[in-house]
């Protein structure tokens, strides 16, 4: 019988199937290329779109899902093409809001700055979303006019969904009435009780003219809307309140009259338990949400920007390319951590008695060495090597809204030049770039009510492998020690996606995760060769190794769904794993390979040379963890260690056949592992690493072990 696990993987394999179509068809629209995910349609909390990740429901009503997506996605790329997301604080033609209005020195977008004006940021972001979708709403017929009906059978389709308002505060009923107003230009009927401002509301919607408006126009509205959402209570509920028609001749203010008083606005004065007071209203399904976009400014396309954590702020960069930090707040973890508290015990590890044999096909025996006897142990470790589910929506979308801006400062920063060992491939039916010349006779092809071929991309055919690495990370259980001294980040995103979210130092394995995944994002422009590997072990019978991201894989929302679930587990037995990883990396053809290991402490686990007694064990693995590093020099592979253990000196001197180093600032794990890259890059092009095994080598990774059956 399948089991629940194998069920869940094989339906994430067929969902990722399906939505094959759907991203090529996201990418002919907008050039971008993005990782489609599906939410049922009744959870209370629907995580917002990332650059990288659009968000669909599984169900879609009456409507035929194939229209839904196509409407759905035409929607998201419009934001680009029109601009939602290129706001100008010089472009304002409104003096009350650009002259109050200053572009950022630092690393901020426009419309940060822009947000940063209002005391509520939650309100005034969720009522320039519904002003800037209802003017992408009125543009959409025109840009794609094969999609009209389409919209209008969802739009009959939204307002089933739509929540009573009579049983909504004053302030949440006025924001509905906007988001009705949005999808319905014609609306003309609200509440008794908020009839005057749902008709200042519904001047402003009819002052714009959303066929020729620009976001500049959308964000002066915004204002004018705030400032007459802001002044209703937000306690209570309306009641039985009867409708009412809406006569623009019984308002009582005008338009230019609808502006606060005071702009940009004071913080306001947060106080425990306010939260509740905070607007809590469902979004469009065929819209989404596009908050991640408007506070982060909007980075390049491309599935190497995956959104991941953002570690902490952002400073400048020196005209020579040095990055320029500020000062750290934290030297490491605060104590040493020489893994000797696990989550594992003595009597829960199962022992087996001498050489161990094969279970099953995933898994590989490799010897051991012992420093005491001179010689190896055969066939003494079993490798499990296992593919990681992916975590949940929650854990996703959390990494993702956490990173954009980390990720962009650090590709300027290292400047990575694309290898010239690639030739251009035009017209291939998926790739990296669009082929304009193929794209737009594609787009012909398809207003015109043709079919569209796919092949509108271009690929860069590498022509021979320069460099491979394979990074190695550290998950025993120590990486849970949250390094209390350092910036905090996001933990998760609240039940309410509006709500802010909650801070917490991070986690040694949440540095570890954001670096390996930034260095892989980077480097995924380049096209070298990457992997990114996990391992702990429970006990010479089960070293574990989990393949977070394959040399020939992608970055893509499964990597990163796979990074987010990686947990601290169990302990470090080093030797194995690194053998392991030079079995995978001498199958390559790279003329240069480079495992990187990340650490965060000695080798150790709960039977590593234990039988020489607990004194001696630790010289046990630091013996065998070296020897395991010196192996690697018959397959031409380079090793690194970077431990993040404060207290690493004393045991790092021990690895004579690897470059060491010591991290005394953990923050400084991703610049590091970009700096390091570069300069193995920069080598590779001037003078090859590459070493060629000596004929009749004695160490001999594929002799010593790696068995499978």
């Amino acid at each position: 019988m399948e089991s629940a696990a194998n069920m869940v993987n094989r339906e994430g394999i067929v969902e990722e199937n399906q939505n094959r179509p759907l991203e090529l068809y996201f990418r002919a629209l907008s050039g971008n290329d993005v990782t489609i995910e599906h939410y049922a349609l009744e959870d209370k909390a629907h995580y917002p779109d990332t650059p990288t990740t659009i968000r669909l429901p599984r169900a879609t009503g009456k409507m035929p899902k194939r229209s839904f997506y196509r409407l759905a996605l035409a929607h998201r790329a419009l934001h680009a093409q029109l601009g939602t997301f290129d706001f100008r604080i010089d472009r304002l033609s409104n003096p009350f809001v650009r002259d109050h209005l200053t572009p950022s020195a630092e690393d901020a977008s426009e419309l940060e700055v822009f947000f940063a004006a209002f005391s509520d940021v939650p309100l005034a972001k969720f009522l320039f979303e519904i002003l800037e979708d209802a003017r992408i709403d009125a543009r959409l017929p025109l840009e794609y006019p094969g999609l009209k009906s389409e919209l209008q059978s969802a739009v009959r389709f939204e307002f089933l969904l739509r929540p009573d308002w009579n049983e909504l505060p004053p302030r949440g009923a006025a924001v509905e009435f906007a988001l009705r107003r949005s999808m319905d230009p014609v609306m003309n009927q609200a509440p008794q009780a908020i009839a005057e401002p749902a008709q200042d509301i519904s001047t402003i919607f009819g002052s714009l003219n959303l066929l020729e408006a620009t976001v500049e126009d959308i964000a002066a509205a915004c204002v004018q809307a705030y400032s007459v959402v802001n002044l209703l209570p937000n306690l209570g509920v309306l009641g039985n309140s009867p409708a009412k028609v809406l006569d623009s001749s019984d308002s009582p203010h005008s338009l230019d009259s609808l502006w606060p008083r005071k702009w940009p606005e004071d913080h306001r004065v947060r106080l425990e338990g306010d939260d509740v007071l905070l607007i809590s209203l469902p979004g469009v399904t065929y819209r989404g949400s596009i908050g991640s976009f408007l506070i982060k400014a909007p980075s390049a396309s491309g599935p190497d920007h995956q959104a991941l954590y953002r570690l902490r702020n952002v400073s400048d960069i020196e005209e020579d390319g040095e990055i320029i930090t500020a000062k750290s707040k934290t030297s490491g973890p605060p104590e040493p951590l020489p893994h000797d508290h696990h989550d594992v015990s003595r009597h829960l590890h199962h022992h087996e008695e001498g050489e161990l044999a094969p279970h099953g096909s995933n898994t590989f025996l490799y010897p051991e060495w012992d420093k005491y006897q001179g010689r190896y142990r055969r066939n003494w470790c079993r490798v499990v090597q296992t593919t990681p589910p992916g975590g949940g929506a929650l854990e996703r979308s959390t990494l993702q809204i956490r990173y954009a801006k980390e990720l962009r400062r650090l590709r300027r920063a290292m400047d990575i030049p694309l290898s010239q060992a690639f030739v251009t491939e035009r017209r291939t039916p998926d790739g990296p770039d669009i082929d304009y010349d193929a794209a737009v006779e594609a787009m012909i092809d398809f207003r015109t009510g043709g079919e569209a071929s796919d092949s509108v991309y271009q690929d860069l055919r590498r022509t021979r492998r320069d460099i491979s690495v394979l990074l190695l990370i550290d998950v025993s259980a120590s990486t849970a020690e949250r390094v209390e001294d350092a910036e905090l980040i996001e933990s998760a995103l609240s039940p309410d996606i509006l709500l802010g979210p909650k801070l917490r130092p991070p986690r040694i394995l949440d540095i570890e995760v954001i670096s390996s995944l930034l260095c892989s994002s980077a480097l995924n422009t380049v096209g070298d060769a990457f992997s990114v590997w996990s391992f702990s072990g429970t006990g010479r019978e089960r070293v574990i190794l989990s393949e977070i991201k394959g040399f020939n894989e992608p970055m893509s929302g499964i990597v990163v769904s796979r990074a987010s679930a990686m947990k601290p587990i169990h302990a470090t037995r080093l030797g194995a794993a690194v053998r392991h990883c030079g079995k995978v990396l001498s199958k390559l053809q790279s003329q240069t390979k480079v495992l990187l290991i990340l650490t965060d402490g000695r080798p150790f686990d709960i039977d590593y040379g234990t039988s020489y007694g607990e004194g001696e064990s630790q010289s046990y693995a630091l013996a065998d963890s070296d020897k395991a590093l010196s192996e690697l020099e018959a397959f031409g592979i380079e090793p690194y260690v970077l431990t993040v253990d404060p207290s690493g000196e004393e045991y790092v001197s021990e690895f004579k056949s690897a470059h060491v180093e010591v991290l005394e600032d953990i923050n400084s794990l991703p610049e590091k592992l970009l700096r390091l890259y570069k300069s193995l890059l920069d080598r590779n092009i001037k003078s090859p690493l590459h070493k060629q095994a000596a004929n009749g080598a004695k160490t001999n990774i594929q002799s010593l072990g790696g068995h499978t059956r």
